[in-house]
């Protein structure tokens, strides 16, 4: 496939459970055990049921490990649980997928409160931990978002830029940096790129919401190129984010499928570049699964790798 095709977190064609959580009032030892446990074994069943279907992109959720950059999980999970996690990481391999995760966001590097920035290294280290912990290549990555404004942007990307920085290489090698709908638009995404080497992805629905209104921001292609520009050849193929607004919400929500016919136009316009694409709607995989049906039925996608 010139472009894997993948969707976050949830299988509903399934029902398979693999984001079980607790509250923390009843996070035990024993009541964590068994999620990780419950978790781990979905996790696995859900990537095989993907690898029987072509899907080899999967964003794995961070409820996978319940709590675990928090004080009550006292669990070394990556040593308990080596066999179940040599065991994904060994099909992640064999079948060629590719997986990574998105933290919550309650990431903000760039927070002038230092306690606020120590806790989110250690949400960031757990997600790298445990991709570590699957003995997979630097092409299944964090992504994450640069934070806040705080008031004063000029000095809150200076703060990221210098946190970044500051963090160890290994750790830097997993992690990459997605323009959101709130506060960073892909322009303050390339400065910081500039300063820091990060690897960037672009999402198409937040750049919609949230850009400078100048002629330069309706050249996607160009903002593409310039993103796919920063990945270099051990973070592997550059990935995009795709999404379809839902009728009558907040600008940048998404909607519950992907939008076939707008799919289809962005997917042939751009399909000459190369990348992969995660797409982040209600649906999950029943819209990669309309996606590949509209594939086999259209011919425009009859001469195009898609599969």
């Amino acid at each position: 496939m010139k472009h894997r095709i993948g969707y976050a977190c949830i299988n509903l064609t399934t029902g398979i459970p693999l984001n079980k959580t607790c509250r923390l009032a009843n996070a035990s030892e024993i009541k964590l055990r068994e999620i990780i446990t419950s978790n781990l074994s979905g996790l696995k069943k859900v990537l095989e049921w993907n690898k029987d279907n072509n899907i080899k992109l999967f964003r794995i959720s961070s409820d996978t490990i319940p709590f675990a950059s928090h004080p009550v999980n006292t669990i070394k999970w990556s040593q308990d649980y080596k066999k179940e996690l040599d065991d994904i990481g060994l099909f992640i391999k064999q079948s060629d997928t590719r997986v990574y995760m998105h933290p919550n966001p309650i990431v903000y590097l760039n927070s002038p409160d230092k306690d606020v920035v120590r806790r989110s290294i250690e949400e960031l280290e757990w997600h790298i931990k445990f991709l570590d912990s699957l003995n997979i290549d630097f092409t299944s990555k964090v992504v994450f978002h640069a934070g806040g404004v705080y008031g004063n942007k000029p000095e809150s990307l200076k703060r990221f830029i210098k946190v970044f920085n500051e963090l160890p290489e290994l750790f830097k090698n997993r992690l990459t940096l997605e323009n959101d709908d709130r506060n960073y638009n892909v322009w303050d995404l390339i400065r910081i790129n500039e300063s820091t080497g990060v690897p960037l992805v672009f999402d198409n629905l937040h750049h919609k919401v949230l850009n400078t209104g100048k002629p330069y921001d309706e050249d996607i292609e160009a903002i593409m190129k310039k993103f796919f520009s920063t990945w270099d050849e051990k973070s592997g193929l550059p990935d995009i984010h795709y999404s379809s607004q839902k009728e009558n919400a907040r600008a940048g929500s998404h909607s519950e499928s992907i939008n076939l016919k707008e799919f289809a136009e962005f997917f042939l316009k751009y399909y000459h570049l190369d990348f992969d694409i995660i797409f982040e709607t209600k649906d999950k995989d029943k819209s990669v699964l309309a996606v590949y049906e509209m594939f086999k039925q259209d011919k425009r996608f009859n001469e195009l790798d898609v599969f």
